[in-house]
């Protein structure tokens, strides 16, 4: 396979994933997953899809590394592997099937997606960048204030510089959209390992001019404030909401973080080797999406970004930027 050229990712790849354009709102007549091997001259790409109404990136990624453990054991019977949790939180008294309206399901067409191409770049923070990231925030914000995590000030600084780099108004709004794993928020708390989807979505909320007047510390404080914000209350609330009016989340003007640095993405082995890489499906592919991995080196910490050509072109000229990251 050929290298990508200064991190952009190659849109051939998007033929190694399976299931590709369906939604999971279409579980009810499509696979809930699917896998896809390809051959390639010097290895193999393992692409899969999966709907997100059964499994969040936690419990596919446990489902994954068990299923690779399974392989690497092979007939060994006195190998034991972690029991399927299912024990599962949701709402009672809802009135089946939850019934999403059509206006929702189909993509609206947008004169700003469709004048400007979309493309995908992997940006590397190395566990010294990362460091110095983390210091910077937390160096600016007072000391009575909750501290500043490795993702929150990695978080911080992409937002801001794809707002930077976006050609906005002062006055627009902007967002960044944190994907929470709220297992051990609920009350009572469930078990980090039960599968299912247990995910909350997050967002700081401020304008482009506010954003651009203050420090990485100031973004990285409201990403923070944000995340220790949501409760098992309003989780509920807003899954009651959500089932009497399903709406699906507009992401215009947002950046959103999904994934997660902590996942075990390249310890799987299916006999033919460990990854040398991983890259997001063109499922995740939307303006302002950022993709979190662990990088191959420990400590490291790789983003697939999706933005538009002419915000990616800036990005990757913005030499602040690329203080504290660089291209994989």
């Amino acid at each position: 396979m050929a290298e990508p050229v200064n991190g952009i990712v190659p849109e051939f790849l998007q033929r190694f994933f399976p299931a590709n354009g369906v939604k999971s709102c279409q579980g009810t007549s499509e696979s809930l997953i699917a896998f896809q091997v390809t051959e390639l001259k010097d290895g193999v790409f393992i692409g899969f899809g999966y709907n997100h109404m059964v499994a969040d990136g936690s419990s596919f990624w446990s489902f994954f590394n068990t299923w690779s453990q399974i392989c690497s054991a092979g007939v060994d019977r006195n190998k034991k592997f972690p029991p399927l949790l299912l024990r599962g939180w949701f709402l009672d008294g809802i009135d089946y099937p939850i019934r999403i309206p059509i206006s929702e399901t189909v993509s609206p067409s947008s004169p700003d997606a469709s004048s400007s191409l979309l493309r995908e770049k992997v940006f590397r923070f190395t566990s010294r960048n990362i460091s110095e990231l983390k210091s910077k925030a937390n160096g600016e914000v007072s000391s009575d204030d909750r501290k500043i995590s490795s993702l929150q000030a990695i978080s911080a600084h992409m937002w801001r510089s794809i707002i930077k780099n976006s050609d906005l108004n002062p006055e627009e709004v902007v967002h960044c959209k944190l994907l929470m794993d709220m297992r051990r928020r609920l009350n009572p708390p469930l078990d980090k390992e039960c599968f299912g989807n247990v995910v909350a979505s997050a967002a700081a909320t401020t304008t482009a001019g506010e954003m651009l007047s203050n420090g990485l510390g100031w973004a990285a404080l409201q990403i923070n404030k944000t995340v220790g914000s949501q409760t098992a209350e309003g989780f509920r609330m807003f899954a009651e909401d959500w089932v009497k009016e399903p709406k699906i989340p507009n992401r215009r003007k947002c950046v959103s973080v999904a994934s997660s640095p902590w996942f075990n993405v390249y310890g799987n082995d299916f006999g033919w080797g460990k990854p040398i890489a991983v890259r997001a499906g063109p499922g995740n592919t939307s303006d302002g999406k950022l993709i979190v991995y662990p990088g191959i080196e420990e400590g490291n910490i790789e983003i697939q970004t999706c933005l538009s050509s002419h915000v990616l072109d800036k990005l990757s000229a913005d030499a602040e930027f690329f203080e504290h990251a660089c291209v994989v």
